[in-house]
């Protein structure tokens, strides 16, 4: 990658996949960069924390999974990319989403995910084949985020447009008529190369492993489209453009019912009828704006606007000792808008270094639902068997059934990192937030929070870290709708979560390879506890939850032919001051969990992926009544590059997942449980120009 300014040689460095390694020089006031291939190990996670800042010099656990190991395995899904950081446990799928567990706390779709760096809405599949990246990162983000989950929070790096050009075309045929096209082009569209474009569009079509109880197939049929454009005013200042759509129509599989016993009922069969589905459209598009101001301040600074339209029909068969089935029809629509300015500037005073950030940011989130809901009962099994969709089944259009809410956060901060010599360097931010919350019927609650941040770095060696972290989240809670509770109408607080963590990373083989560990307590307060009294109910906020955990990982190249992705998670998670889950474990929240991802590349072109992915036992309910066994997958791949000429390769691959055939259950609740997908394979063949 070339370039003739600092901001756009920047940018370059921080956003390539596989990630660069910078060196500057002091040559006519410009960043010289050089490129070093590291296979699956990042120096930086820039986007996400908002300023330039090395692994070494975060105090925290940031893990990078990047371009090259999503296009070994294939990933189509987030999930499928997130399965490499021990870090993370699946939820339930229902709905045709995916819902995650990031150190045992659920992820939001409005507060748990971002892209670019930004609050991004994540209430479907997110479009892999537009990201080159995506950091995970670890415990409270209250700082630079405000609302947010004490687990921490999924970012998802867009592509770039590149300075010179590039074709990527890759076809991938797999198990169950899987079939996904993917064309990606990018490169200059002038001869200074001051205005460079890139374009993706991707269609994939799929059918589901299990069966409908009538027989029929269930299908997914999804396009994605996306066009980045940079263009650099002049050698100080770069805009950016982006639009993306993505619209996926789906037959709904909320997945498999388990009987008291914890087995099973039907792994092989869906239960949903042939007439439930959803239909998916969403926009993303946003203008960005970065900007040398001078030698030490630089602006970047941006809007964004995601517009989700959902139509989703819907059955489901109740089984509460009547024979029953609900069907519903519902158009939602969400809104998602984003802006944020920042300022950065280093600068030396009192004998150290300071990398500040100032900046300020907003989300405006406005949702509107229609819906029809209708419930009748049924004889034998006629529930488990179909049933026609109610002829009366449509979303009421009048305006006097329309829900709508609206959210507004907005937030103040500012971070510096000291450099207090070579050995010593000190992290310390603070968030002034503000957010309100306006109900369906006019109700308006805001919040006021101060979120801190401070972290403590001691570097042994240039190639090595200490580090001491503690940061805060807040997370509103509903007001408690029960007229016959005794605190009903009172004030409730904003869930807060604190973490404490104590870490250390190192550089291995040439600063190839990277070391991380990391010991931490995450304790969410404020949690909503209900008790039965005689005649009333009593909700007090004196829950908690308490997470203490031990991570390792390793990422990078162990030799120049061998590159490995691995980590792996132990994590006590239990509610505490909760009469009734006192002790208890949360949802889909294993004590044990490892991965790893190894790449051997030979001299003759061809490549060897071996993976082995073990999640360990997790309880499907908040009452611990039933529990999933622990599991061990493995997945393995090859891969041949042949160089056609010096411009052009064509790659072969085969992807083998769960080489094994080994049974066991993913996600979800005992109402709706993932069942794991038997041997399946994908073949791919791709073209590098």
């Amino acid at each position: 990658m070339f370039s003739k300014s600092q901001l756009t040689l920047l940018i370059g460095a921080v956003l390539a996949a596989p990630v660069t390694y910078a060196q500057t020089t002091e040559a006519d006031e410009h960043m010289v960069v050089t490129g070093r291939d590291y296979g699956y190990k990042a120096d930086t996670n820039s986007t996400a924390m908002r300023m330039e800042m090395t692994q070494l010099e975060t105090p925290g656990q940031v893990a990078v999974i990047d371009e090259q190991l999503i296009d070994e395995q294939r990933a189509s899904t987030l999930g499928e990319v997130l399965k490499n950081d021990s870090s993370i446990s699946e939820g339930s799928k229902s709905t045709n989403r995916e819902r995650f567990y990031l150190r045992g706390f659920e992820l939001g779709s409005s507060s748990g995910f971002l892209r670019d760096g930004v609050q991004h809405w994540s209430h479907y599949r997110q479009p892999v084949e537009l990201l080159e990246r995506v950091e995970v990162l670890k415990g409270p983000s209250g700082l630079l985020y405000g609302q947010s989950a004490p687990g921490g929070l999924i970012n998802m790096v867009s592509k770039k447009p590149t300075y010179e050009t590039q074709v990527n075309v890759s076809q991938d045929i797999g198990s169950n008529n899987h079939t996904r096209t993917v064309a990606d082009v990018s490169g200059s569209l002038n001869a200074d190369q001051t205005l460079r474009a890139r374009a993706i569009i991707a269609k994939e079509n799929k059918e589901s492993w299990r069966t409908r109880f009538d027989g029929t197939s269930v299908d997914t049929d999804r396009v994605v489209g996306g066009l980045f454009v940079d263009y650099d005013i002049n050698d100080r200042v770069m805009l950016s453009a982006h639009v993306d759509h993505t619209h996926e129509e789906g037959d709904l599989d909320n997945g498999s019912r388990v009987d008291k016993n914890g087995n099973v009922i039907d792994p092989k069969t869906v239960k949903d009828q042939n007439w439930a589905k959803t239909d998916n459209k969403v926009t993303n598009y946003g203008l960005n704006l970065k900007a040398d101001l001078n030698d030490s301040w630089a602006l970047n600074t941006g809007i964004n606007r995601q517009f989700y339209e959902r139509q989703r029909t819907e059955s489901d068969v109740i089984a509460d000792g009547e024979n029953r089935y609900k069907s519903s029809d519902r158009h939602d629509e969400w809104t998602f808008d984003t802006a944020f300015v920042d300022f950065t500037g280093d600068i030396d005073a009192l004998g150290m270094n300071h990398q500040l950030l100032a900046g300020v940011n907003g989300v405006h989130n406005d949702y509107k639902q229609l819906s029809f809901t209708d419930a009748k009962s049924c004889v034998g099994d006629n529930c488990s068997q179909g049933f026609n969709k109610p002829s009366g089944l449509h979303y009421n259009n009048d305006e006097n059934g329309l829900y709508h809410t609206k959210k507004k956060q907005y937030g103040l901060y500012l971070q510096d990192l000291v450099t207090i010599n070579d050995q010593w360097q000190a992290l310390a931010g603070v968030r002034f937030a503000y957010d309100k919350d306006i109900s369906s019927k006019g109700v308006e609650k805001t919040y006021h929070n101060i979120l801190p941040k401070f972290g403590l770095t001691y570097h042994p060696t240039e190639n090595s870290s200490i580090y001491g972290v503690y940061s805060e989240s807040f997370e509103p809670i509903s007001d408690i709708s029960d007229d016959k509770d005794i605190n009903y109408g009172k004030s409730q607080k904003p869930k807060q979560g604190k973490l404490y963590e104590l870490g250390s990373k190192v550089e291995l083989f040439d600063n190839n390879l990277m070391l991380s560990g990391a010991l931490f307590q995450i304790e969410q307060s404020n949690m909503q506890i209900t008790e039965d009294l005689d005649n009333e109910t009593m909700t007090t906020q004196v829950g908690k939850q308490v997470h203490k955990g031990i991570e390792l990982s390793a990422s990078g190249k162990v030799t120049p032919a061998l590159s490995v992705n691995a980590s792996t998670t132990i994590l006590d998670a239990k509610y505490k001051n909760d009469p009734s889950r006192e002790g208890k474990q949360p949802v889909d929240v294993p004590e044990f969990t490892a991965s790893v991802w190894t790449n051997y590349a030979f001299d003759s072109g061809t490549d060897v992926n071996l993976g082995i992915f073990h999640v360990g036992s997790r309880y499907g309910d908040s009452a611990n009544t039933f529990k999933k066994d622990a599991y061990t997958r493995v997945d393995v791949g090859v891969a041949h590059t042949y160089k056609y000429d010096a411009n052009l390769d064509i790659i072969g691959r085969v992807n083998v997942e769960n080489v094994f055939d080994t049974d066991y259950l993913a996600g979800g609740s005992s109402k709706g449980v993932v069942v794991g997908e038997g041997r399946n394979f994908m073949a791919t063949v791709e073209f590098k120009y």
